[in-house]
């Protein structure tokens, strides 16, 4: 009986592995969403204390500086699945062109702030508000 139990838990196990490849990787792009979504709050959270005066020039450098490489490895992560079927290369590239989005936002941020542009980062606001509001709904898949 504990030896049929054993088997059992195990086949289960193993098929729980098995999973379908499109939801491995809708999985995938839910999770590198909403971590790039958090790099991009986070930026657009730093242009707006910094036009508000509530963060100095320097902290508000080097917290997009770290999004930006959040933002990167995000991207980074999802671009590295593989595809299998028409459905999941469909899905791979808009969630790889809404990751290209956010990441060219948050690097427009990064350069115009080493530049000494607020007015140019705050041009970025609108895009970091539409690139979260697509990262979240991508987020969302798995849920």
């Amino acid at each position: 009986m504990r030896r049929a139990v054993a088997i059992a838990l195990l086949a289960l196990l193993i098929l729980s592995g098995c999973g379908n490849p499109d939801q491995k990787l809708r999985s995938a792009a839910a999770q590198s969403a909403r971590e790039a979504a958090s790099e991009v709050n986070t930026t657009r959270l730093a242009v707006e204390q910094l036009r508000a005066n509530h963060l100095w020039k320097q902290p508000a450098g080097q917290i997009v500086k770290d999004a930006e490489k959040g933002v990167e490895s995000a991207a980074s992560s999802f671009t590295a699945q593989q595809p299998s079927t028409e459905t999941s290369t469909r899905l791979y590239e808009q969630v790889t062109k809404t990751l290209d989005d956010a990441t060219t936002a948050v690097t427009a941020v990064r350069i115009a702030l080493g530049n000494d542009d607020l007015a140019a980062a705050e041009q970025q606001l609108p895009a970091l508000r539409r690139s979260s509001a697509d990262l979240g709904r991508i987020g969302e898949l798995t849920q």
